[in-house]
């Protein structure tokens, strides 16, 4: 398939990103998206499944929003992961506690770029799974060009109690769109212990509802709840309530 994007590779400091960018002519927007690699095309994903995201907006008909791609690097959990893992005693020791260098290279580094390269009036932001842990994190930033954020497949379990912490701390933007997803048979394939596998779709579902009464303690009004009992954990599922979210933030 014919790439239909751009690819720049911006720095800041430690960070050097690769970022893929496809930006109709008449966007004036923007949603910025984790993983970037899995973002557009299903040979360059991970696990070769995407997000189609260029192709979503087609088919809505959608012209007035950008879709940006960050990818991810081996640091990814650090990245995107605002508290260390909790959930070590698992044998799975996933690291995180960085997040606030990552979102700070989003505000300082990508946000500046595309301001000045293509004028965009404002922005949101989606991501899944740990991807998804960063967004809610930048949203507690309440960045007033942000005015969406999508939270699909939101693993709080893996630092839990800083999570009850953070809400309890943290306030979002009333203001703001939220769109939070989760599957009803989500398996992250990363834990071993039989008993433990078991509970994880439950903990996603569980953990979609946190989201929403975390964000619904600041006062935020406009909050998707989407739950599919058969959703599994990877791009495909996620590609429904992408497009829902595409359009709420076009329609802002």
């Amino acid at each position: 398939m014919k790439r239909n994007y751009e690819i720049a590779v911006i720095s800041k400091g430690a960070f050097a990103r690769t970022v893929r960018i496809f930006a109709p002519k008449r966007a004036d927007r923007a949603i910025i998206m984790h993983d970037g690699q899995n973002v557009f095309r299903d040979e360059d994903a991970a696990y070769k499944k995407s997000w189609r995201a260029a192709r979503i907006l087609k088919e809505l008909g959608i012209k007035n929003t950008a879709i940006i791609g960050i990818d991810c690097t081996a640091t990814r959990n650090d990245d995107y992961m605002p508290f260390p893992s909790e959930i070590d005693e698992y044998g799975i020791a996933l690291g995180g506690g960085k997040a606030d260098a990552y979102t700070d290279y989003l505000e300082q580094a990508i946000v500046p770029y595309l301001d000045k390269r293509f004028g965009f009036t404002q922005y949101g932001m989606l991501g899944s799974s740990a991807g998804a842990l960063a967004t809610l994190y930048f949203a507690a930033k309440k960045n007033s060009a942000f005015t969406a954020y999508g939270m699909f497949s939101t693993p709080l379990f893996v630092s839990g109690k800083a999570f009850e912490r953070f809400f309890d701390e943290r306030a979002f933007d009333p203001d703001a769109h939220y769109s939070v997803y989760a599957g009803g048979n989500e398996q992250t394939g990363e834990v071993t212990d039989p008993a433990i596998d078991a509970q994880v779709p439950q903990l996603f579902v569980n953990d979609a509802f946190a989201v929403v009464n975390g964000l619904r303690k600041s006062g935020a009004k406009d909050i998707r709840l989407l739950l599919d009992n058969r959703g599994t954990h990877d791009e495909t599922c996620w590609r429904e309530p992408a497009a829902l979210f595409f359009k709420s933030f076009a329609a802002l």
